[in-house]
């Protein structure tokens, strides 16, 4: 019989070592994310994958007559922020309620511990993707990145004679053998731009791994770029799919993964990719929103953009510490109210940027306390989240009647937290 008095049921742990209690726990996510059983004959396979990918982790949730109805994973991961490279973030996922047990508080409970437990750690940020967009910013999480499908017409690209060209070479690698390199472009990619977020050596085996249930399909291929001295520089992951109409050529490529230090790195990745023999079309999804490809053709609408999604949401739990751990561009001294009914991150902060302290790159640290002085600008816990890592406007939010404060002041907050590029989050966790 099913406990119809959810508040009852206490909150437990598993112990991320033990597969078995992994792959018990593991069940209400599958089911809640509409995934496959696995086949009997893979189901060892399937527990040690799903044991080896939560090591180290948090596991939670919420057990009725000894079985699993709710689960909740957390870890600790790296965050890039404007202008500071990577700053700690607890990292939220695997949230899930059987259909049995939902509106019963079992999610703000769970929700609420974690949250609890990783400001009393002392992390500043937390971090999402959310399955259903309504339901996390009732719990103080807002949209920090956005990704882009893209879909470009092969035989119509031809890349401009001022298009930067990478000064080494392609290598075609494989993938099992080459993660080590890989993890490097990506590590020092994920650096240099807002959102990036740390891939651990479990994620970059696992989808490498032959055979593994997450990992690259049989029509993938991994292109290395290499620089002058051999050292790896940028990669492209893809796969193919071949389709013929008589004997003319439907076949597409489809890009799951590409990163490179520097333009000409890029170029050349993109540029292998769209001259792959009998491809018409080449696909992406999760790119950034201000993708660079476009402005390197002599025909830019060769590159159709398709659906625009939210993708990285961030929730401050300390909203001091949140504005201190990143830097700025726009200088200025602005009082910010924030209000957070569920306590956390509320406070009215003094945000003080002085051009006299801007560094070398650009970049200036900023002066963040707590004051009792009357607000500026006044904003939620989600808004904040949102507006954190620069890819969100305070002048929209502001006239979507999210954010409250003068026009002039809407107006500086917007200039301070300004970037020059999109933030942008591709890993999936």
């Amino acid at each position: 019989m099913t406990n119809l008095d959810a508040g009852a049921l206490p909150l437990q742990e598993v112990d991320p070592a033990d597969a078995g209690a992994v792959a018990a726990w593991r069940q209400v996510p599958r089911v809640a994310f509409l995934e496959p059983a696995p086949a009997p004959q893979d189901e060892d396979r399937w527990a040690r994958e799903a044991a080896e990918r939560v090591a180290g982790q948090r596991l939670s949730g919420v057990v009725d007559a000894g079985r699993w109805v709710a689960t909740y994973r957390s870890f600790d991961s790296q965050l890039t922020v404007p202008g500071a490279g990577p700053v700690p973030v607890n990292a939220v996922s695997s949230v899930s309620v059987l259909p049995t047990h939902r509106r019963r508080g079992l999610l703000r409970r769970m929700i609420d511990a974690d949250l609890r437990r990783a400001r009393e750690q002392g992390h500043a940020l937390a971090a999402l993707i959310a399955a259903e967009a309504p339901i996390y910013g009732r719990f103080g999480f807002g949209v920090a990145t956005a990704s882009v499908s893209l879909s470009v017409d092969a035989r119509s690209c031809r890349f401009r004679p001022d298009a930067p060209r990478g000064s080494g070479r392609l290598e075609l690698v494989p993938a099992a053998a080459a993660w080590p390199e890989l993890a490097a472009v990506h590590d020092a990619s994920r650096r240099a731009r807002p959102g990036g977020l740390a891939r651990e050596e479990t994620w970059w085996r696992q989808w490498t791994r032959p055979g593994g249930s997450r990992a690259l399909g049989a029509s993938a291929h991994v292109v290395l770029h290499r620089d002058a001295t051999g050292v790896a520089d940028g990669y492209a992951v893809y796969e193919v799919a071949e389709e013929w109409a008589g004997r003319v050529s439907r076949c597409s490529a489809r890009v799951l993964d590409l990163h490179a230090a520097d333009a000409g790195a890029y170029r050349d990745l993109w540029e292998f990719v769209l001259s792959l023999d009998w491809v018409r079309t080449v696909t992406a999804k999760d790119r950034p929103v201000d993708e660079l490809l476009p402005l390197l053709l002599e025909d830019p609408r060769a590159v159709q953009r398709g659906a625009v999604d939210d993708f990285l949401w961030v929730r401050p739990l300390d909203a001091v510490g949140a504005l201190a751990a990143r830097r700025y561009r726009g200088c200025g001294t602005l009082v910010l109210r924030v209000v957070d009914p569920q306590g956390a991150a509320g406070a009215a902060v003094l945000l003080h940027v002085d051009a006299q302290r801007c560094g070398q790159d650009g970049w200036t640290c900023a002066e963040v306390t707590a004051t009792t002085r009357e607000p500026d600008v006044v904003l939620g816990a989600a808004e904040l989240g949102a507006l954190l890592l620069g890819g969100t406007s305070a002048v929209a939010l502001a006239r979507a009647g999210r954010v409250a404060g003068s026009p002039e002041a809407v107006r500086r907050l917007h200039s301070m937290l300004a970037t020059e590029q999109e933030p942008w989050c591709p890993t999936w966790f």
